[in-house]
């Protein structure tokens, strides 16, 4: 038992409210139950009770014990000296300081259901499931809980945001450099998400908008940078080793090592080496990539705008430098584009709206909710569960519950749990 449950119980009044007793024998008739304090002091303030014949206005401190309050040596501070009831889950010990005052003690086990502490220790105390409430959640009728995931979508952008806007103060306010920046590290996926941010780390962005003028030193300067042309294994493949010395030679520059780049267990138009290639296709044919990102109205324009970026013909058969394949255009798809908005696009606009002071959330949410939603493990276990997920602001709302309410076993402070413990 935790007290944090005691204060649930309490401020989503879920005990049984007539024919409430002290311990001392005393009629409780609770007016008021108090404002939840999420600062020092007593757990609850400003509560109206009235106890016996008389009318009590004051504090209500909560513990799991009694002998939690000499443990915390309440009676010495003087903010605890407006405490008119004792709340507890076992009375184990009287407390002479409250005693001499006439506070007496409530013991909330003897008026909460079973059922609610049964379902309490089923969620909290759950090691074997996905998520606490796995086995419930299908209970739910989530109409009920729809302006609280609302809520969620809206907190998970903020959040989002609020890394984009350090990255804008460490860039000194450089939106082009942040654009760039953010898609390199989501084209990496997450396997290959830090290598890549390492990667746009390793060379001043400056460097970058100064050769974009010439293509094949834009590729040159990607490759060489990440480590992928330390030998010539091809007429292509000497061009950019050729090219990138140079460069490298201009701007003192220190290459990264390959190896921080994985191949393995992804698929081949995953490959980092293809994700660079697009990457090179894209600046060596958009000089202000930012720009543009601001300018379109809907998804239609933007996948329409991405999907024209090939990378050089080169690619058209290779994977990987020195080793032919079946000859495709290696375009961004379509789920890649998706996956761009969903993470790139909408935090870098939202907050450039946010600093620009002319947000329209609405827009961001409709454009979420015409995306496919997003497909990964967390996704289908939800699902499995029994939750409907439809669309990208579906799947980007649960992965917010799933990583700040679920993992930490927040289930007091999330809309789901209340109602699992209300049943």
């Amino acid at each position: 038992m935790k007290e944090a449950f005691l204060h649930h119980i309490w401020n989503h009044k879920l005990l049984q409210q007539h024919s409430l007793r002290t311990f001392h024998g005393s009629s409780i008739e609770i007016i008021r139950f108090g404002q939840l304090n999420f600062h020092s002091g007593p757990d609850f303030l400003e509560a109206e009770i009235l106890i016996g014949k008389q009318l009590w206005i004051g504090s209500v401190e909560m513990h799991v014990n009694s002998s939690d309050w000499e443990l915390h040596r309440h009676s010495n501070d003087p903010a605890y000296h407006n405490v008119i009831l004792h709340v507890v889950w076992n009375h184990d010990c009287e407390i002479d300081f409250l005693r001499q005052r006439n506070v007496e003690t409530l013991i909330l086990q003897e008026f909460v259901a079973k059922e609610i502490v049964f379902n309490y220790n089923l969620i909290l105390n759950n090691s074997v499931h996905y998520f606490p409430c796995e086995k419930m959640i299908k209970t739910i009728d989530f109409d009920k809980i729809k302006i609280w995931f609302d809520r969620l979508i809206i907190d998970r952008l903020e959040l989002k945001s609020q890394g984009v806007l350090k990255l804008y103060e460490a860039t000194h306010h450089n939106w082009e450099e942040v654009t760039f920046k953010l898609l390199a590290y989501n084209m990496g996926l997450k396997i290959n998400a830090d290598a890549f941010e390492q990667w746009s780390n390793s060379f001043p962005f400056q460097i970058l908008q100064k050769n974009q003028f010439d293509p094949l030193r834009i590729y040159a300067l990607f490759f060489g940078q990440a480590g992928f042309l330390t030998e010539s294994m091809d007429d292509y493949m000497h061009a950019l080793k050729v090219e990138y010395e140079y460069i490298q030679h201009k701007y003192q520059l220190k290459p990264l090592s390959k190896s921080i780049f994985r191949f393995s267990s992804l698929r081949p138009p995953n490959f980092p080496s293809i994700r660079l290639a697009q990457l090179a296709s894209i600046y060596s044919q958009e000089k202000n990539l930012f720009s543009q990102l601001v300018s379109f109205d809907n998804r239609k324009d933007i996948e329409l705008y991405f999907e024209n970026f090939e990378p050089h013909i080169y690619w058209n058969t290779h994977f990987v430098f020195g080793k032919q394949s079946k000859s495709i255009v290696k375009r961004l798809s379509k789920s890649k584009i998706h996956q761009l908005i969903i993470n790139w696009i909408i935090p870098l606009r939202l907050t450039y709206d946010l600093i620009s002071d002319h947000l329209d959330m609405e827009w961001y949410l409709q454009l979420l909710e015409s995306l496919k939603s997003e497909e990964n493990r967390v996704i289908e276990n939800y699902q499995n569960a029994g939750v409907l997920i439809q669309s990208a602001k579906d799947s980007q709302t649960i992965l917010h519950l799933k990583k700040y309410y679920c993992d930490e076993k927040k289930c007091l402070n999330c809309a789901i749990g209340n109602e699992i413990l209300k049943t």
